[in-house]
């Protein structure tokens, strides 16, 4: 396993800790910059999301869906 999967795993189950199921994620890239195409469920909704991250670390990855959800 690579460390940037291991990154993945761990940012995925941080989304998940905020109610934010992950369908499908992929990436693209090495380091900490990253590509990313992630397909996610939120419990209260009847649809899927699709969104493009392009040159975003992981960390800002899942700021962003914290900050998001903490508005709401």
């Amino acid at each position: 396993m690579k460390h940037n999967d291991l990154e993945i795993n761990r940012l995925i189950e941080r989304l998940e800790s905020l109610g934010i199921l992950v369908e499908k994620i992929e990436s693209s890239g090495f380091g900490n910059m990253l590509n990313f195409k992630m397909t996610y469920h939120i419990p209260d909704e009847n649809i899927s999301h699709t969104i493009h991250f392009k040159r975003y670390d992981i960390q800002d990855v899942f700021l962003h869906f914290k900050n998001t959800f903490n508005r709401n």
